[in-house]
């Protein structure tokens, strides 16, 4: 019999774990930017190091969109695989626009505090996180199982372990 606390307590480790490693794995890069443009420090890099923060968001989540938006197409349920589409190419175009936004206001107002870009915000990375956490969710409750190898090894020999 299949120890199941095992197993839904592994999976909800690893989504615990998945959503730990944003927050830190986007601290590693913005400290790994902010030693760099310290060693380089001069106004044109300074800049340069200042968008590449305020870009970094944004292109995280627009190639999530596009990864996840390739692998729908290949989804087995067309009323989810529209739904998805769709959120999909909302969560992108939103993610250049606001893009577009926070670069407009940078250069608007020179400030450097990334509490004021909405890039940087609790929706926006929530909702990017939510969305695509839900999305993932209701594709693997649509998608039929997934059989194992000792499944596959009967189809192949119906007299295999019996």
């Amino acid at each position: 019999m299949e120890d199941k606390f095992l197993k839904y307590g592994k999976l909800y480790l690893l989504i615990f774990l998945m959503f730990l490693s944003v927050p830190v794995i986007f601290a590693i890069l913005i400290g790994a930017f902010y030693g760099l443009s310290k060693v380089i420090s001069s106004s044109p890099v300074d800049v340069l190091f200042q968008l590449l923060i305020i870009s970094m968001p944004a292109a995280v989540f627009c190639t999530a969109y596009t990864i996840f938006f390739k692998r729908t197409l290949k989804h087995p349920s067309p009323p989810v695989r529209i739904l998805s589409m769709i959120l999909f190419t909302t969560g992108f175009v939103c993610c250049l626009v606001f893009l577009t936004l926070d670069i407009i206001f940078f250069f608007h107002k020179h400030v450097g505090d990334i509490s004021l870009l909405r890039c940087f915000g609790v929706f926006f990375l929530g909702g990017n996180i939510g969305g695509l956490f839900l999305i993932a969710i209701i594709q693997a409750l649509t998608t039929e199982k997934e059989r194992d190898w000792l499944q596959k090894r009967r189809e192949k020999d119906p007299g295999y372990l019996n």
